[in-house]
């Protein structure tokens, strides 16, 4: 009983140690909220994805209705680490299709290696680095820039009476058709170290037991 009491603790070390491992890699972070005066909007869908040449991987994926801040949201991107990548991030209206009142900000939007700020999101919509683009529900291609109401702006809220740094809106189109609205953030990220990370995640647990794969 001993020793698996010792074996069950060791695993339990080994995966806090890996998260902190992790939390030392390249992460995505960001508070989302609805504006003030949002409350009968039926939610908004915010997506990440990371666009790697041909490859296109989804990384965050989060509906939000609440006229309040979430707590910090992030992703990882560790993966990409040494790479020239191209951030895309869509706003999404409900199920329903209705847009109106989907106010969505998205407050002090960040990637960061080892705590270090690698690309300010915020900074970049106000600087008008982003590139926009649209696409409407049925159609196959995008269509560039920005069309039927959808914008990318800084908007410092309020979201339940509090605002973020850099917060911006990203309304998805509305007048006349609907879909989703698109901005791009070319960056290239750091490379980082996960050596660490790499050898803890070679051990699996069966039962108490620990091995090496």
């Amino acid at each position: 009983m001993v020793k698996r009491l010792f074996y069950v603790s060791l695993v339990l070390l080994l995966s806090f140690a890996a998260s902190l491992a992790w939390g030392e890699g390249i992460e995505l972070s960001l508070f989302l909220g609805m504006k003030d005066g949002s409350e009968n909007s039926d939610g908004v869908t915010v997506i990440f994805a990371i666009e790697d040449g041909g490859n296109v991987t989804e990384v965050f994926n989060q509906n939000w209705k609440e006229q309040k801040w979430s707590d910090m949201l992030t992703a990882d991107l560790t993966n990409w680490g040494g790479k020239t990548i191209k951030l895309k991030l869509a706003t999404d209206p409900g199920e329903a299709r209705n847009t109106g009142w989907d106010w969505i900000l998205i407050g002090d939007a960040k990637v960061s290696a080892k705590g270090t700020l690698v690309y300010d999101i915020g900074q970049a919509v106000a600087d008008k680095k982003a590139s926009l683009s649209v696409i409407f529900d049925g159609d196959n291609q995008e269509t560039a820039g920005l069309l039927n109401g959808a914008n990318c702006d800084l908007d410092p809220g309020p979201v339940g009476g509090e605002s973020k740094p850099k917060s911006f809106m990203q309304h998805v189109p509305w007048d006349g058709k609907v879909g989703n609205t698109i901005s791009r953030y070319e960056m290239t990220l750091p490379a980082v170290d996960t050596t660490a990370v790499d050898g803890i995640g070679k051990l699996t647990s069966t039962w108490g037991h620990v091995k090496a794969n």
